[in-house]
């Protein structure tokens, strides 16, 4: 059956290589360089995801660096190609997080002037990794179910601006090692046991919305803050997805998880793990819940 659209994304959202070309997801990989060598690759196990984080905790400090507009006219100029009917939504790491998207932006104008009666449609998720898989989730099944690309933009705006990302951040001397903290912030918050909770906020950036002292309190926190703001939706947790998410294996997550069961009877939920590019920047230990709520909330960034 011919498709209305077609699916693009770049290597944030996080879904395996094998789940991408399954489904008939375009998929472009943003790159990591480590000790002056650029890494391109994709995962497909959480094994393979389990040894990058080994590599941070011995140490590694890879940077990350954006797609630019030219490889992203050739990625979107290859679908085009490669499929002779539809349009390209191309769903994008957050512009808050990086300039990724405005350069996909730049690209998608300059294929758009050459194409006739088709376009690429810039989504900016305003999220990353499985809040980005979330939605390619939901365009898959839109896809499938044959709306059109004007209704499923639509739909897709909606969901995601009432798509919730909270974080629980645990290493915080990988917060040290990478600048976000000074050695005696990190060195006192450890001691002191602080997890800091970031909110995903309506512009896309990781917005610190407060400070909770041991993991019992930060994993109360999180969940009260799921309770509220997804009964200001009327979302039932035990229908509605939730994604429960990690960066290295943590005694944190297993508790977390446990703990989301017990208040949230039937939950439904999946568990994944962050890929290499957003989990650079968290480091190991650190969790996040996303799900559907309310509307995002307007925390400004300190």
């Amino acid at each position: 059956m011919k498709k209305n659209f077609i699916i693009s994304t770049d290597s944030c959202c996080d879904h395996f290589k094998s789940y991408l070309e399954k489904n008939n997801i375009y998929c472009i990989v943003l790159k990591r360089v480590l000790n002056g060598k650029e890494i391109s690759d994709t995962y497909d196990s959480d094994e393979d995801l389990d040894r990058f984080y080994e590599e941070l905790k011995k140490g590694a400090l890879p940077t990350t660096t954006a797609l630019n507009p030219t490889e992203l006219v050739e990625h979107f100029e290859q679908i085009m190609k490669a499929e002779p009917h539809g349009d390209i939504i191309h769903l994008s790491l957050s512009s808050g997080l990086s300039v990724t998207c405005e350069n996909a932006r730049k690209a998608a104008e300059t294929v758009n002037q050459k194409q006739q009666g088709r376009r690429v449609h810039i989504m900016d998720s305003l999220i990353g990794t499985h809040g980005m898989s979330m939605l390619v989730d939901k365009l898959i099944a839109m896809r499938d179910a044959g709306y059109t690309t004007e209704k499923a933009l639509k739909k897709i705006t909606h969901i995601r601006d009432h798509q919730q990302g909270w974080v629980i951040m645990s290493d915080l001397f990988h917060l040290k090692r990478g600048g976000r903290l000074s050695g005696f912030q990190a060195a006192v918050g450890s001691m002191l046991g602080i997890k800091p909770i970031i909110c995903i906020n309506r512009e896309g950036k990781l917005a610190a919305e407060s400070k909770m002292r041991g993991a019992g309190n930060a994993i109360n926190h999180v969940l009260s803050k799921m309770e509220e703001l997804g009964a200001k939706a009327g979302t039932d947790f035990s229908k509605s997805m939730v994604y429960i998410v990690r960066t290295s294996k943590s005694q944190l997550y297993d508790d977390f998880i446990a703990a989301a069961e017990k208040k949230f009877p039937g939950l439904k939920y999946t568990k994944r793990v962050v890929g290499p590019i957003i989990g650079t920047h968290l480091g190991g230990g650190g969790m996040a819940i996303l799900f559907e709520g309310a509307t995002r909330l307007d925390i400004k960034v300190k």
